[in-house]
C-alpha cells in the first residue's frame, strides 16, 4: 500500500493501492497498464510478480465524468521498491487493512474484499450511487452467459 504524501493536490495523507492512470490507445488493455504502473511506482517488474488478478471495476460519476478503476491483486517476489515521491509504500497485513483512511470508495471494496462475499475467483464490479447523502456500493459478479 502507498501513504499519499501530503504535498499530492487529490487526498493528501490517504492511502491506496498502486495506481494510476490507462495511457491514450490502453482502455483495452487494464492488465498491461497495472503491470506498467506497478513498474513505474515500486521498480518492481512483472517477473517478480505472481497472480495478479482483476478483483474490482468500481464506477462512480464526478460532476460531468464517469470514472472507471481497475483493482488487481497479485503476489510479489520481493519485498524491495524504489523511492517515488508519491508517497511511503508500507506492506500492511490484511488484518490491519479497515484501519487505514481511504478514499469513500476504496474503503467500501477494502470492506467487500474482507468480507464473506469476496470470493477471489470472481471480479466484481461496485457502482458508486448516494442514498441520502451517503455512499452505497452495489456490487454484482462479473460473469460469463449462454446466449
Amino acid at each position: 500500500m502507498i501513504k499519499r504524501t501530503h504535498k499530492r493536490d487529490v487526498k493528501p495523507n490517504f492511502w491506496s493501492g498502486i495506481g494510476g492512470k490507462i495511457e491514450p490507445g490502453g482502455i483495452n488493455d487494464p492488465y498491461s497498464a497495472c503491470v506498467r504502473e506497478i513498474k513505474e511506482e515500486t521498480g518492481i517488474t512483472s517477473k517478480n510478480i505472481e497472480d495478479l488478478k482483476l478483483r474490482y471495476i468500481i464506477i462512480r460519476k464526478r460532476k460531468d465524468v464517469i470514472w472507471q478503476s481497475y483493482i488487481y491483486f497479485g503476489k510479489v517476489k520481493t519485498k524491495s521498491f524504489t523511492d517515488t515521491d508519491e508517497g511511503t509504500f508500507y506492506w500492511i497485513p490484511k488484518e490491519e487493512l479497515m484501519y487505514k483512511q481511504y478514499t469513500s470508495t476504496y474503503t467500501k471494496m477494502i470492506e467487500h474484499y474482507l468480507s464473506s462475499d469476496a470470493d477471489a475467483n470472481n471480479i466484481f464490479v461496485g457502482i458508486a450511487e448516494s442514498v441520502d447523502g451517503k455512499l452505497k456500493m452495489c456490487w454484482s459478479k462479473v460473469g460469463d452467459f449462454v446466449d
